[in-house]
Parts: structure tokens; sequence; C-alpha cells
């Protein structure tokens, strides 16, 4: 009994509703019985009460179940405009849908949130990369309403929230790391978690992880983050270059908003097959005529590379890949290389 009670408390309209229904079946069968007809004649006879025709009223079992269906009518049409303002108004607290899992492909997830969120999204949006984006993070309110971005509220190191998601067939995953730093917490380990789970199930998906401290980067190396960005680090490093090299800070800023002037863009299709062979230098000074610079490589990690790069900062990155900044020396492009440029737009062809 008590439990019945509870869930009577939890949710008042739908009891309200079903006892409605129960009464007005009660009145069929009394109308059933009374005029001696069957179901559908007893349907038929309460329906102009349901529209507001009683006409003279008796105090007849006929006409006393009209009016109590035209009662039932008015309550039942109260319940459901209550409903919909409800719904209505958590929507417009809400800010937006939304949604409980989606469909899409190629697609890229922001799990967490954190004040840099909006103007991430945007800069995606901006950015020319025609993909959906979906923001996985347990908010009660929607953090960016658009057409293009779907809000799943969930935990993002739960496999569950992750899948409906569908982390599996993502393009890419930005973790956004929480900035606030409470005693007895730390965002960092949320991190880790969430880049856990995420290559748990998709080992394949490209991360990129936010940190508040750069000596945690080796806990998300060992998790296989693909990108690794470290605010204090970051924010540290720039702050020092602007002091010694006037400017630096600009030129950074220019470069990383895709709303104006050039930015950094990595070419996706394969290397032209005449690239083949070339060395940087003639491959730079080739797309300079098409006011493209080329300022990085990533190529294969062999003996090859290790020679013609020896003493020289190489970055390591995941599937036995390696970047090299203005690589000096002869080195000669190969099949499987990417290129790291500045330009006005992504180029659709080389």
């Amino acid at each position: 009994m008590q439990r019945f009670v509870k869930k009577i408390r939890r949710r008042p309209l739908n009891f309200i509703a079903c006892l409605l229904v129960v009464i007005y079946i009660i009145c069929i069968a009394i109308v059933i019985q009374s005029e001696k007809v069957n179901i559908l004649d007893a349907v038929l006879i309460l329906m102009p009460s349901i529209f507001g025709e009683l006409g003279e009223i008796k105090a007849t079992p006929r006409d006393i179940t009209s009016i109590v269906s035209l009662v039932i009518y008015v309550c039942f049409l109260g319940l459901v405009i209550g409903k919909l303002s409800e719904v209505l108004i958590n929507l417009a607290l809400k800010g937006g849908v939304i949604v409980k899992q989606v469909n899409h492909e190629g697609h890229i997830v922001i799990c967490g949130w954190n004040y840099q969120g909006e103007k991430i999204i945007t800069s995606l949006l901006n950015s020319g990369f025609n993909c959906p984006v979906v923001i996985l993070t347990d908010m009660d309110k929607v953090p960016y309403d658009s057409e293009r971005v779907d809000f799943i509220q969930g935990c993002p190191w739960r496999k569950d929230d992750l899948l409906r998601a569908n982390i599996e067939k993502a393009y890419a995953a930005l973790v956004l790391t929480g900035l606030s730093l409470e005693e007895g917490k730390n965002p960092d380990s949320d991190a880790l978690m969430i880049t856990l789970a995420i290559k748990n199930i998709n080992k394949n998906i490209h991360t990129c992880v936010q940190l508040h401290a750069s000596e945690n980067r080796i806990h998300l190396e060992n998790a296989k983050a693909d990108e690794i960005i470290c605010l204090d680090r970051v924010g540290g490093e720039l702050a020092v270059s602007s002091a010694l090299n006037h400017g630096i800070s600009s030129i950074i800023d220019e470069l990383l908003t895709f709303n104006r002037g050039d930015e950094f863009y990595r070419y996706k299709k394969r290397i032209p097959e005449d690239y083949v062979g070339k060395s940087f230098v003639d491959i730079a000074k080739r797309l300079i005529d098409k006011n493209i610079i080329l300022i990085a490589i990533e190529t294969d990690e062999d003996d090859y590379v290790s020679k013609q790069f020896c003493g020289e900062l190489v970055h390591s990155l995941s599937d036995k890949r390696v970047m090299v900044i203005n690589p000096k020396g002869e080195y000669r492009f190969r099949e499987d290389d990417s290129l790291f440029i500045i330009a006005k737009e992504e180029p659709a062809e080389l």
C-alpha cells in the first residue's frame, strides 16, 4: 500500500489519467446495462456528451453517465494541456532539446564541459568541417543550443552513456577537463577515466584531452590519448614567448581562429604522386606560390626517419608515426606522409 501511495505522489498526473479512464469505462458499462446495447452503441451514445451536447437532462442512467463523461473530458483535456505546458516550460528552462541517443557517423563528441566549451563548439561549427557535434555531460541545462549540436545528458566515463553518443562511429572525441580546483577533487583524474572508457570502446578514435597539470601527462599517454593539451604549460610558455618576442600571442590567436585570416590545417587526403621523392624544400617552394605555407610533416617511424632527423626534435604519435616541424636536411616525401600547413582555407587539393 505504501509503495502504491509513493508511486501516486511521484506521478500524480498519470494516476489521475488512469482513474478517469476507469471511470469512463464504468460509464460505458452502466449505459450497456441500462440501455441494453452493445459496447459500440454505448460509446456512440456517450460521444455527444464528450463534445458538450447534453440537451435536456433527466435523472436517468444515460443522462447521468453523459454528465460524468463530460466532466471526464474536461478533466482529461486539462491534464493534456497541463502536461504539454510542463514539457514546454521544462524545454525553455533547459535551453533546448535533450536527446536520448544519436545515430551519427563521423561526428565529434565533446565529453565533459567547462567555460571554454562554448567557444570550442563555435570554432568547430565555423571551421568548415561539416560534421555533427554531440555534447555528453552531466548537466540539467543544454549548454549550447544549435541545430547542428545534440546534447546527451549522462556521465562521459560510463559505457552506456558513451554508446548513446555512438562513440563507436565517431570521428574524434574532445575531453574537456573541469577547471574548478575544489579541495579533494582532481579534474585530471576524470579526464583519465573518460579517456580509458572511450578507448575501451573505440581504440581507433582520435582523442584530444585537456589537462590541468602537465605532470599528469604520463597517465594520459599510458591511456593511449592521441593529443594532450596541458593548460598550465600552453598558457605559461605562450606568455614567456610573447614577452620575449612581441606579437607572438597575436599570431597564435589569429591562426587558431577559424572565422578570420589564416589557420593551421592538416591535409587529410593522400599527397599527390608527383610529391613522392621530392624534398621538403622543393614542396615548400611549390606551395608558397599557392599562398600555402608548409610547416611540418607526419611520417612513419623507421630507420630512414631516425637517420634523417638525427639530433632533431621528433614528436612521437600513435600507430608508430612521428611528426617533425620544419625538418632540416634533404628529407624526401613518401607515399603515406601527411602535411601540416598554414592557409586561408582548407585546400581541396595541393
